[in-house]
This record gives structure tokens, C-alpha cells and sequence, in this order.
């Protein structure tokens, strides 16, 4: 789990060489344990095919004789071993899909990871390209209006499996939008979990139950909790507030979020157009809002040059009571509370309050890094969809046994986890994007009942399982992992906005478009400062509709139209 990271919503430009070191760079364990895919909603966004054609194919059947597809590989020492009779060009891994799937992988280059984008910059310039390879997602467009990739509808349709489909929609479908041009699937995207960037505001529990305040159910409850908790004593400590703020003011999204604003993202006005949530007018009373409780002395004064170790200064000294953050915050909260085998502290996440009728929705963003391409022309497609079949059969098949063939995918050809990273030499990785949704769904009941049955595909959930028993037992360094995965914590949460359909997804997540590479920089840095200064009251709230004037000015508009541009392409 990366704690820590600040989310920026517009990249200038992704180098190909970073998005394939965050690809391979997820846990080991949510790759080694071979975790399933099982989502209450999945959907495919492709058409099925028809029923008789489904009938003559079996996805899972072998080639014989074997096909050849040619491929180029990034070598990423973080994700690969090899042993000393091993490379990249014959290794057990590549042997695995041939042996089950009849399926030689050919690699007509290599190079290690930081020299693959300008590599394949070359091949593509040269059209010397493969039958399949990984690109960018700015690299994608540029594909797509060269017409060199193929149109994947119907091989996708006809060949993937029932594993694959629900690997690569646990998200609703979103992402495979992101691959789906004017109703053509283009590419398979690198999934991840676009849920673990929801927020939730946490609290001090223990304040709340000594001041005898109810749980929050409306914003106007925190607002209350808010001014109370400023009024308490820190022993000394230093003036108590009510929340603080990250120095990157955008960064507490979900303070945004009950207001029905989305800072950073793209939302649809009333004429079903794109609009830059930044600038709407839900952004102004909130901004007007947090205004109203700094003057009041709610609010750190330092927040705008202050970092996460001054929050968690405030917290060590009872100076703070309430955060916004993302669903593993407690894993940052706990060797602050946690000291001389003693809970300090008693903190708790909720779901967001609205300041209205209408539910808040947490904001998260569908947006893929990288994507799987095709060659328009490969000569057998559906073999690149069976290599994608078998990774996305062994995520969801179980936790991996030592000495199953099947575990090479993941162990090498020792098929036993000796620690060494062999997952990232499979040609074609994705990643779950629900796995966090199923644990609120089934870990709290399994903790209750001790039935694992539900959890059993996932090693990750039965380790987290095991992580409340232990806290259970009396070890408290597993304290953090109750707020995330026990009764009442976050997965709960996470899943809970998931059947009240509580995600707000942005709605462009293509790649930068040319105005945002130039201009977003410029344009995101004045956002922060106009914003910090009218919560700070050095400006005024009016302030705000100068800068949306200025932004437009500024590239905004421009930038609104690409955005528009895109969006008409991707309905």
C-alpha cells in the first residue's frame, strides 16, 4: 500500500518508462497471493457476441499446432528474476503459456525499462511494430489516428473469458470505456482500483462520546463537531482545531465532496457537456464555507505550508479532531496512537455527510496509465487475448499452491514463493479493480461468523482477516488494519458507496490533451493560490469568480473544448 501519495488529476506528460514502473511496482502479495475477481456489478461495455458464435469457441481452448506472437518487453528488475539459464527471450514463464496455451511468445526487442519509450518511439515511427506491445495512454491517441492498431470488438467478444471480463469490469466498466472509441474496443487498459482513492472524514470517536456529540449524518454535523472540538483543552499542548487541511488545499477531496463539488475533475452541466469541477459554483460555497471556519479558529492557521508529520504532530498532542483522507489513513495514524502496548487515541472513518438531501459522492477517476495494443497486422489476435485469459485465470483461480504448474506464472519454474519477483515477465498484466469493495462485503462477516469461504480466493483478504483475529487476540501494531478491514471500517465504506452508487467518476480520463501538457501546470498552481488565499480571508470570496475568468483566459477554454472533443468520441 503507497501512503503518502499526493493525487494530481492532470499529468503534463507521462513518460512511458514511469507508467510501466508503477504498473509492475503494485504489492507483491496482490500478485504472488493471485487474487479473484468477483464483482456485484461487473459489466462488459463491449457487445456479447452471438450466442452461436460463443457456442463454436472455447476461450480457454489450446492451440495445436502452436501460434507464434511477437511482442516487445521493458525489463524491470523490481518485477523479474531470472535465473542464470533464464532471460527475458526463454524463461519458465514464457514455457507456461506455451505449454498451456499453445502459445509461442516471440520478443523482437528488449531494453530495460527507463530506455522503453524512447525504443519504441523508434518502432513506431518505422511501423516496426509487433503483434502486441504496451503504450502510454498519451501514446495511444497517436496510434489510433495513425491506424495502426486493430479494432479488437470482435476477438475480444468472441475469446475472452469469463475471468477476463470480470478482471477487467470489477470497476463497472469504466476503464474498458476508456479503451472504446466511437463503440470499438481499441486496447485492453492496465486495470487498477479506481475505489481506493474515495475519502472518508476521520474522527476522534473518544471526543465525540465525551462531549456527547452524535455521529455525523449531515455536514451540519461536522460542522458542529467542528466548532466543538476547537473549544477543547490540550492540556497545555496548544490551540485544539477542529480539522486542518493538507498544504495542497485540493488534496481533502472529500471536504469538497459534500458540497456536490469535484475539485480536479470533470463533471457534466446541465447541457450534458463537460465542465472543469474546479470552477462551478459548488466549488465557491465551499470555499466560502471553510472561509467561515478559519476565521472562526477551526482550522490550523499553518495548513499551507504544514505537511503530513505537523497533522500528525497535532494529533500526538490532542490538538485535532477531524481529517478527510483516503481509506488507509490509519495506517498513518498508528504509531501515533499506538505507543507502550496502549491505544492513545480512538479514531473512527465515516462515509461523507451531504449538506443537502442528495447523497455526497466521493470522487475518483476511471483514468488508465497504459493500455494493451494490437497490431492491425497481427495475424492471430485472439492468441494475444488467450495469453491475457491465463493472467487474468491465475488472479482469479485461488491462492497459489506450491508445486502447481500454475504457479509458475507467479513463482518461476522453483513454483514455491521464495521471495524473488517473477510475476512481471507474463507478457500481459492487468490489475483487480475491486478486490478492497468485496472485503467490506465479506470480511466483516467472516469475523463474525468465522466462515472464510468468501474470502478464500484472496490471500490478501485472509491475511487481513487473520490481522483482525491477531488485534483481537491483543496485538495492537494490527490496530490500524480494524479501521480499514474490520466492522465498521473503510472497506465497509468503500463498498457501501459502491451499492448506493456514491462514486462520482471524472469524466475525461483519456490522455492529456495538447492545451493540458502546455497550460495545466500554470493554471493548477493558480487554482492553489487563489483558493488558499480566500480560505486564509486574505482575499475575498468574489476572488473566486476572477479566477474562474482568469482560468478560462488562461488555456481553460481551450482546454474545456479538447476535453469536449474527447469526450463526443468516448459516449
Amino acid at each position: 500500500m503507497s501512503v503518502g501519495l499526493k493525487k494530481t488529476r492532470i499529468i503534463t506528460s507521462i513518460a512511458l518508462a514511469l507508467v510501466l514502473m508503477l504498473v509492475t511496482a503494485c504489492s507483491k502479495t496482490e500478485n504472488n497471493a493471485a487474487e479473484g475477481s468477483k464483482s456485484p456489478e461487473a459489466s462488459t461495455p463491449a457487445a456479447s457476441a452471438p450466442a452461436e458464435t460463443q457456442a463454436e469457441i472455447d476461450p480457454n481452448a489450446k492451440f495445436d499446432p502452436p501460434v507464434t506472437v511477437t511482442t516487445v518487453r521493458a525489463i524491470n528488475a523490481a518485477s523479474m528474476t531470472f535465473h542464470e539459464d533464464e532471460s527475458i527471450d526463454k524463461n519458465a514463464v514464457y514455457d507456461s503459456y506455451l505449454r498451456d496455451d499453445g502459445v509461442i511468445i516471440k520478443n523482437d526487442w528488449a531494453v530495460d525499462v527507463k530506455a522503453y519509450d524512447e525504443k519504441l518511439k523508434v518502432s513506431i515511427a518505422s511501423n516496426t511494430l509487433p503483434d502486441f506491445f504496451l503504450v502510454s495512454a498519451a501514446q495511444l491517441p497517436q496510434l489510433l489516428e495513425n491506424d495502426m492498431i486493430m479494432d479488437i470488438t470482435d476477438v475480444y467478444n468472441k475469446y475472452a473469458s469469463e475471468a477476463t471480463k470480470k478482471v477487467l469490469t470489477g470497476d463497472g466498466g469504466a476503464q474498458m470505456k476508456s479503451a472504446t472509441v466511437d463503440g470499438k474496443l481499441m486496447a485492453i487498459p492496465v486495470t487498477n482500483s479506481p475505489f481506493n482513492s474515495a475519502q472518508f472524514v476521520w474522527l476522534r470517536k473518544d471526543w465525540l462520546d465525551e462531549m456527547n456529540l452524535p455521529e455525523p449524518k449531515t455536514t451540519q454535523d461536522l460542522l458542529k463537531i467542528s466548532e466543538a472540538f476547537a473549544t477543547r483543552d490540550s492540556g497545555g499542548k496548544g490551540k485544539v482545531y477542529g480539522m486542518t487541511l493538507n498544504q495542497n488545499i485540493m488534496w481533502n477531496t472529500g471536504l469538497y465532496n459534500q458540497y456536490h463539488a469535484y475539485p480536479w475533475s470533470w463533471v457534466k452541466d446541465a447541457s450534458g457537456n463537460l465542465a472543469y469541477g474546479s470552477i462551478q459554483p459548488e466549488m465557491k460555497a465551499t470555499l466560502k464555507q471553510l472561509q467561515d471556519i478559519y476565521k472562526a479558529g477551526q482550522i490550523d492557521p499553518e495548513f499551507a505550508v504544514n505537511d503530513d508529520n505537523k497533522a500528525m504532530e497535532l494529533v500526538a498532542n490532542n490538538r485535532l479532531g477531524m481529517l478527510f483522507n483516503q481509506f488507509w489513513y490509519s495506517a498513518i495514524l498508528q504509531n501515533t496512537i499506538v505507543k507502550d502496548n496502549k491505544v492513545m487515541q480512538n479514531w473512527k472513518a465515516y462515509m461523507l455527510p451531504s449538506i443537502d438531501d442528495q447523497p455526497a459522492k466521493t470522487q475518483v477517476t476511471a483514468s488508465v496509465g497504459a493500455y494493451y495494443v494490437i497490431n492491425k497486422k497481427a495475424k492471430n489476435p485472439e492468441a494475444v487475448i488467450k495469453l491475457l485469459n491465463r493472467w487474468c485465470d491465475v488472479l482469479t483461480g485461488g491462492v497459489l499452491k506450491e508445486g502447481d504448474p500454475k504457479s509458475e506464472y507467479n513463482w518461476g519454474k522453483e513454483r514455491k514463493d521464495t521471495g524473488k519477483a517473477y510475476y512481471g515477465i507474463n507478457p500481459i498484466i492487468v490489475y483487480l479493480t475491486d478486490v478492497n469493495v468485496q472485503g467490506g462485503q465479506y470480511i466483516p462477516e467472516a469475523l463474525k461468523t468465522g466462515d472464510t469461504s468468501k474470502i478464500e480466493w484472496s490471500a490478501d483478504l485472509l491475511g487481513r482477516y487473520k490481522a483482525n483475529k491477531d488485534y483481537e487476540a491483543g496485538d495492537l501494531s494490527k490496530w490500524y488494519e480494524t479501521l480499514i478491514s474490520g466492522d465498521g471500517g473503510t472497506f465497509q465504506g468503500m463498498y457501501e458507496y459502491f451499492k448506493q452508487n456514491r462514486y462520482q467518476y471524472d469524466e475525461f480520463y483519456g490522455a492529456p490533451t495538447p492545451t493540458m501538457t502546455e497550460k495545466m501546470e500554470l493554471l493548477n498552481s493558480k487554482e492553489k493560490e487563489v483558493f488558499t488565499k480566500i480560505v486564509m480571508g486574505t482575499s475575498p470570496i468574489d476572488a473566486f469568480d476572477t479566477f474562474v475568468n482568469d482560468w478560462m483566459k488562461l488555456g481553460g477554454e481551450q482546454i474545456t473544448k479538447e476535453v469536449n472533443d474527447w469526450y463526443k468520441q468516448h459516449q
